[in-house]
């Protein structure tokens, strides 16, 4: 028997709770556009498949962006290719929360995103409670 997905939830890969700082650049110049060049962003979630962010800028649907996030675990920084997916109004005033989903992730960012899958879940569960 196959699982019934619930309606809100399209993803097909793991996620975890994960706060970074992100840079974010468009790709595609719109008309009269007021976006270019970087906006500061904040990660809440990540997944092999995207991420989801807190941003002062909001991007139309389906805008491909350069996404720089930033980690202490990666100084270096993980970078990939993705399009806002969705678009929700945040509860604080003036941020947008923004789905991106990747369309180009390098080899190295892949492993850097499972690395930081991993670490998330490992200090999750160490994090909780023993029940026994």
């Amino acid at each position: 028997m196959i699982a019934k997905m619930e309606a809100d939830e399209r993803r097909f890969t793991e996620r975890v709770s994960w706060e970074c700082r992100a840079r974010l650049l468009p790709l595609t110049l719109e008309p009269q556009s007021a976006t270019l060049g970087m906006h500061q962003a904040i990660g809440y979630d990540i997944s092999e498949g995207g991420v989801q962010l807190l941003s002062s800028r909001l991007f139309a649907l389906r805008s491909n962006l350069l996404v720089e996030m930033q980690t202490p675990e990666h100084p270096e920084g993980i970078q990939a290719v993705g399009s806002v997916a969705w678009i929700s109004p945040s509860r604080s005033a003036n941020l947008w929360c923004l789905g991106i989903e990747f369309s180009d992730v390098g080899d190295n960012a892949l492993n850097s995103i499972r690395t930081l899958m991993r670490l998330s879940t490992t200090s999750l569960n160490d994090s909780q409670p023993d029940t026994r």
